[in-house]
């Protein structure tokens, strides 16, 4: 009983402290609040580091980065500094990446799961589907950088697939998906009430 009463004179204590605490207006200083040790608002006083990337030019042997978990992006192991950015007409990544040019070229092949539109589920026989079109959306180059903050993330990936350079996202893209045999969200068909 002494107990559970000192526990609840202490947290009444406690707690009447820190209301009395957070009703005190405390100045944070811009200043403290980032790694830059500038005002958040401040144009000046702040550095834009060069930098560059990993890796020569595309196709001069660059090593692969491992992927750090199941079916993650690849990241570009390669410099893209000097390549036209991707466009509506132009996409130079696919004359080098696409499955028909890749073994010629020593490039990593486009997977299969580009090549097909999962909205129907059809194989486009050899052509990138569109909303792949944009490489840099999901896949990025690797800088070369000297970090505020070092990053410890260590990831996890299943060995079963082929570890770090391989992907089966064709064939569990669909896992853990209801199927729905009514039609609701097949967008041929009208809507059902039900």
């Amino acid at each position: 009983m002494k107990r559970s009463m000192i526990g609840v004179i202490a947290t009444l204590v406690l707690g009447t402290t820190l209301a009395v605490v957070a009703g005190q207006d405390v100045q944070i200083s811009e200043e403290t609040l980032g790694l830059s040790k500038v005002s958040v608002d401040a144009d000046t006083g702040l550095v834009d580091k060069p930098y560059v990337y990993k890796g020569a030019a595309p196709g001069a042997g660059n090593k692969r980065i491992p992927r750090t978990y199941d079916n993650q992006p690849p990241m570009i192991p390669h410099d893209i500094s000097e390549l036209p950015i991707i466009s509506l007409e132009e996409n130079v990544c696919t004359s080098c990446h696409m499955p028909d040019v890749a073994p010629s070229v020593g490039a990593i092949a486009i997977p299969k799961s580009h090549l097909t539109n999962f909205r129907d589920m059809t194989d486009l026989k050899g052509e990138l589907y569109q909303g792949r079109w944009n490489c840099t959306a999901c896949h990025a180059p690797q800088a070369v950088l000297d970090p505020a903050v070092m990053n410890k993330f260590k990831g996890a990936y299943h060995k079963k697939i082929g570890g770090e350079y391989k992907t089966n996202l064709i064939k569990t893209l669909r896992e853990g998906v209801v199927e729905d045999t009514a039609g609701s969200f097949d967008i041929t068909k009208d809507i059902v009430a039900d």
